[in-house]
C-alpha cells in the first residue's frame, strides 16, 4: 500500500504497481501481463516501440527544450491535426482531455450566455466538477464526489443514449436554457456501432435550436482509422474535443473549433481564457507531431492490422458464446472493445448496468480469472489492442476468455 499517494488505485499492494512496458506486455515488480488497456486506449502503437524511442532520441539530439511558451512544434502539430480533422479551422491545446472539455464548455457558455449543459448517460468527460454526476434509472442526478457546489447540479441535464423519444422529450422541455450538449459518440461502456440514427438526431436537433453539439472524441479520435467518429458517421460539429491517441500516451488534450465558432468569438468580442502552463508544450507537441507523421505514412498497415485482430477477437468470442449458449457478447467499434455479460440486445449503459448487476459475482470471478492468467484486464472494462499486440498473444487471450466464460457462465 502506498503511504504517500492518495489517488484512486494506490491502496493495493505496491508489488502490483506497474514498472515498465515493452510492446504488448507490462510488468510489475514480480509479474508480467499481456496488456488489454494500453494506457486507457491512448497507446495505439504499444509500449516502448522503436518508433517511440526514435522520436525521443530525435528530441534530445536536436536540443529541444520543454517550453511553456509559444513554440514552433505546437504550430506544426496543429497543422497536421487540421489535415486529419478537416471540418475544423482552429486548435486550442490543453494539458488533458478533462481540461479540453472544461474549456469547450466555457466557449459554449460565453457565446450563448446560457448555463445549462446536457450530458448523455454513459459518456465520461473527465474528473472535473462540471461533469462529476451520474443518474439513476429515472435520470435523477446525483453527485459522484463530495465538494461540488449546488449550482453545478442545477445546471446539468441528462438524456439517455440511443433513446430518441426520451431524449427529445427532455430536450424540448429545457431547450431555451441549454448552451450545449456533450456526448461521447461511441461510449466505452458500450461501444455500439449501431448509433448513427441517434447521433444524426442530435445533430439535426441541435442545429435547429441553436444548441452547440460537442463530440468528446478522446477515445475515438485517431482510433477510427486515423480520423474521427463524426467523420465516420458523416456528422459535423462546430466544437469537438480530442486527446489520448493523438499523443500515443503523452499527456495531451485539445479542442477543435469551426470557422463559425471562431467568427462568433470575434464578432461578439469575447475574451475566453484558454491558458495553461503546459498547453501545447514542446515535448508533447514534438512527440505527437512525429507520431502522427508516422501514422499517416503507415496508415494502411497499422489500421488494417488493428481492425483485423479486433474483428478476430470479436468473432471468436461471439461465435463461442452463441454456440455454447453463454450469456455474453462482444461489442466493438474499430479497436475499442467491450465484453458485455448478457446475450440480450441492449442500446445503452442503463440497460447494461441492470443486466450485469444480476451477475456481479460471476463477472468478478471471471475478471480475477483473467488476471490470474497474466492478462491485464482494465478495471473500466474497456479492451484495447495496439499495433504491438501479437497474434500469438491474441490467440492466448481468446483461449483464456473462452475457458473463463465456460467456467463461470455455463
Amino acid at each position: 500500500m502506498s503511504n504517500t499517494v492518495y489517488n484512486e488505485g494506490y491502496s493495493g499492494n505496491k508489488n502490483s504497481f506497474f514498472r515498465k512496458g515493452i510492446n504488448d506486455t507490462i510488468f510489475t515488480q514480480k509479474r508480467k501481463f499481456i496488456d488489454l488497456g494500453f494506457c486507457s486506449g491512448a497507446n495505439l502503437l504499444g509500449h516502448n516501440t522503436n518508433i517511440q524511442k526514435k522520436i525521443l532520441k530525435k528530441y534530445i539530439k536536436n536540443n529541444i527544450s520543454n517550453f511553456s511558451s509559444p513554440n514552433i512544434y505546437a504550430e506544426e502539430l496543429a497543422k497536421i491535426i487540421i489535415k486529419t480533422l478537416p471540418n475544423f479551422s482552429k486548435v486550442i491545446f490543453c494539458n488533458s482531455g478533462s481540461e479540453a472539455n472544461i474549456k469547450a464548455l466555457r466557449i459554449c457558455r460565453a457565446i450563448t450566455k446560457k448555463t445549462k449543459v446536457v450530458n448523455v448517460v454513459g459518456s465520461w468527460h473527465g474528473s472535473v466538477d462540471q461533469f462529476l454526476f451520474k443518474t439513476s434509472k429515472k435520470l435523477k442526478v446525483t453527485e459522484l464526489s463530495n465538494g461540488l457546489t449546488p449550482d453545478l447540479k442545477k445546471n446539468i441535464i441528462f438524456i439517455p443514449y440511443n433513446d430518441i423519444k426520451s431524449s427529445r422529450k427532455i430536450l424540448d422541455k429545457n431547450r431555451k436554457k441549454i448552451a450545449c450538449l456533450f456526448i461521447e459518440p461511441i461510449q466505452g461502456c458500450l461501444p455500439n456501432k449501431n448509433s448513427k440514427n441517434y447521433l444524426k438526431f442530435l445533430e439535426l436537433y441541435c442545429k435547429k435550436y441553436n444548441i452547440f453539439l460537442v463530440f468528446d472524441e478522446m477515445i475515438t479520435g485517431v482510433r477510427t482509422n486515423l480520423r474521427s467518429a463524426q467523420d465516420f458517421f458523416k456528422i459535423k460539429t462546430d466544437i469537438s474535443t480530442f486527446g489520448k491517441a493523438f499523443g500515443n500516451g503523452m499527456p495531451i488534450g485539445f479542442i477543435t473549433i469551426s470557422s463559425k465558432i471562431k467568427n462568433l468569438i470575434k464578432k461578439k468580442r469575447l475574451h475566453i481564457y484558454f491558458g495553461g502552463t503546459f498547453s501545447g508544450n514542446s515535448l508533447t507537441s514534438f512527440f505527437a507531431k512525429e507520431y502522427l507523421i508516422y501514422l499517416i505514412k503507415n496508415k494502411k498497415k497499422i489500421f488494417n492490422y488493428l481492425n483485423k485482430i479486433s474483428s478476430y477477437f470479436e468473432k471468436e468470442i461471439n461465435n463461442y458464446c452463441q454456440k455454447n449458449f453463454i450469456p455474453a457478447r462482444v461489442y466493438r467499434f474499430f479497436s475499442m472493445i467491450r465484453l458485455i455479460y448478457t446475450s440480450k440486445k441492449i442500446n445503452n449503459r442503463s440497460a447494461r448496468d441492470f443486466l450485469e448487476s444480476l451477475k456481479y459475482k460471476e463477472i468478478k470471478n471471471f475478471r480475477n480469472y483473467i488476471l490470474d492468467k497474466n492478462i491485464y484486464y482494465p478495471n473500466n472494462g474497456i479492451i484495447f489492442f495496439s499495433y504491438s499486440s501479437s497474434l500469438k498473444n491474441i490467440n492466448y487471450i481468446i483461449k483464456t476468455f473462452k475457458s473463463g466464460l465456460k467456467k463461470f457462465f455455463i
